[in-house]
Order: C-alpha cells, then sequence, then structure tokens
C-alpha cells in the first residue's frame, strides 16, 4: 500500500512538473514577444525621435547654417552695398555735420538702378553744401574720386545772421489777373500765364509757396503741362514748411530747377536734379 502511494505521489509530482513546464513555456514566447513588440516600439520610437531629431536638429542646423551662412552672406554682402546705400551714406552725412544746429537731407534721390550713392560733404561756416553723387561702385563719402562722379543732387544750408536778414533773401509775391492770363490748373488753383524774352511762365501760389514753371515761348503748351502735374503731385505730397516763404522755380528745358525755402536763419537750397518731378519728389522727402 505505501509502495502504491509513492508511485501514485510520484505520478502526480511528474504530471505537475509536466504541467507547469508547458505552461511556462507557453507563456514564455508571448512574454518574449511582448517584450520584443515593446522594445521594437521603443527602438523604432527612438529612431523615429532620433530621425526626428536629427532631422530637425540637422535640418535646423543646415538651415540655421544657411541662414547664417546666406545671412552672413547677405550681411557681408549688405556692407558692401551699405557703404553706397542712401541710408548710410546720409547717415556718415550728418555725422560729418554734427556741428551744424539744423541739418535737413533730401531722403529720396533719383539714382540709376544698379548703381550707388555717395556724397561730397563741405562744411560752410555757418551752414553747409551736399553734393550727392551716382557711382558704379559703392565709394565713401568724401573720397577724393568723386569729383568725377555724376552730380544727382545738391543741397545747400545758407545761414545769416538773423531771420529778418534771412527773410529779405526770398520775395514772396500773391499773383492775381494781373499777373497774366489765368489758366486752371485743377484742384481749384488758378495759375497766372505771362510770357517775354523768350520764355513762357506760369506762375500760382500753395500757402506760403511761390511756384514757377518756365519754359521757351515755342514750349509753353509743355509748361502748362507740367504745372498741371505739379499741381496734382502736391495734392498728394507736403513741401517742407517755410519760415516764412518758399519758392520753387521749374524748367522745361535744361536750364537748371531749383526750390528754395526759409526755416529760421537759414534758407535751405535744392536743386542738381534735371527732371524736375525728381527735384519734387526730392523736396517733399527732406528732413
Amino acid at each position: 500500500m505505501k509502495n502504491l502511494t509513492v508511485v501514485v505521489t510520484l505520478i502526480l509530482t511528474c504530471i505537475l512538473i509536466t504541467g507547469c513546464s508547458q505552461d511556462y513555456q507557453s507563456q514564455s514566447p508571448t512574454y518574449g514577444a511582448k517584450q520584443s513588440s515593446s522594445n521594437d516600439k521603443s527602438y523604432s520610437s527612438s529612431q523615429a525621435g532620433n530621425s526626428s531629431n536629427g532631422t530637425s536638429s540637422n535640418g535646423s542646423s543646415i538651415q540655421s547654417g544657411n541662414s547664417n551662412s546666406s545671412a552672413g552672406k547677405v550681411n557681408s554682402s549688405a556692407s558692401a552695398v551699405k557703404t553706397g546705400s542712401l541710408q548710410q551714406v546720409l547717415k556718415d552725412t550728418r555725422s560729418l555735420l554734427k556741428s551744424q544746429n539744423q541739418v535737413r537731407l533730401p531722403q529720396t534721390l533719383p539714382v540709376e538702378k544698379g548703381k550707388y550713392i555717395s556724397a561730397i560733404v563741405k562744411k560752410d561756416s555757418p551752414g553747409y553744401t551736399v553734393t550727392f553723387k551716382q557711382t558704379n561702385t559703392p565709394i565713401h563719402v568724401n573720397n577724393k574720386t568723386l569729383t568725377k562722379a555724376k552730380t544727382v543732387t545738391i543741397i545747400k544750408a545758407i545761414g545769416y545772421a538773423s531771420s529778418t536778414e534771412t527773410a529779405k533773401q526770398i520775395t514772396f509775391h500773391a499773383y492775381g489777373k494781373s499777373d497774366g492770363q489765368a489758366v486752371d490748373l485743377g484742384y481749384s488753383i488758378t495759375g497766372y500765364a505771362d510770357a517775354g524774352a523768350g520764355t513762357a511762365g506760369i506762375s500760382w501760389n500753395e500757402g506760403r509757396w511761390t511756384l514757377m514753371v518756365l519754359s521757351p515761348t515755342a514750349d509753353a503748351e509743355n509748361g502748362k503741362t507740367l504745372a498741371r502735374k505739379v499741381v496734382a503731385y502736391l495734392e498728394r505730397h507736403t513741401l517742407p514748411i517755410p519760415h516764412q516763404y518758399g519758392v520753387i522755380q521749374l524748367y522745361t528745358d535744361n536750364r537748371q530747377s531749383m526750390v528754395r525755402w526759409q526755416d529760421g536763419k537759414t534758407i535751405y537750397e535744392l536743386s542738381g536734379i534735371e527732371n524736375p518731378m525728381s527735384l519734387l519728389a526730392a523736396a517733399v522727402s527732406v528732413k
């Protein structure tokens, strides 16, 4: 009986061991698969992360590097172009004229596409003259070679001892019927046409400004056309405010057009621009 019990016990033990082994084996692959799957996901995620980070980081780095490189090139290029840019020329000019009480300069100049701008700056006592030059390459302000370059604009500031003396330099005349034939210039402004000594002129007032368009007698119609263009332009743009008066004299031929106005003890004069409308654009940009 004891022997039988021992045998039965041994058989049951073997069965139990076999069953556990099978359970472990059946569970073990599943666990391994889950672990592998988890590891795979983790690896994939890590790869994706690395890939993403790499792309972003490398991409950013490359972009940033290109951007920096580009920026570097642009900045470097900008530095080269900067020397011949109007912004830099105005900055350098103001620096040279820092001893002057009031420096007024045009912010717009007629420069050909692909060309550069520079200037010859001369300090007067009191006052100054700035001759803006067009160049083929960037050239620093007051470089000796500028004397041979094309002049695009000249602005002069002429100082006087008193405002009273300054006021004598500009004569204001209110134009009316006695000054010639009335010409409608548009925008409720009337000009007065007159001719003599081979020159035809149309004159009018806008605020404290006196304006004149002059042309050869044979070109009188072009004078009227230009006068109307000026009136239309000044409806959209504002001239410097004179204290007390200002005068604009424009020509349809190759004679020298100019804009002059008083501001306190100083007379400002803008000239050197062949195209009268370009001169006007420079005048309204002065500050």
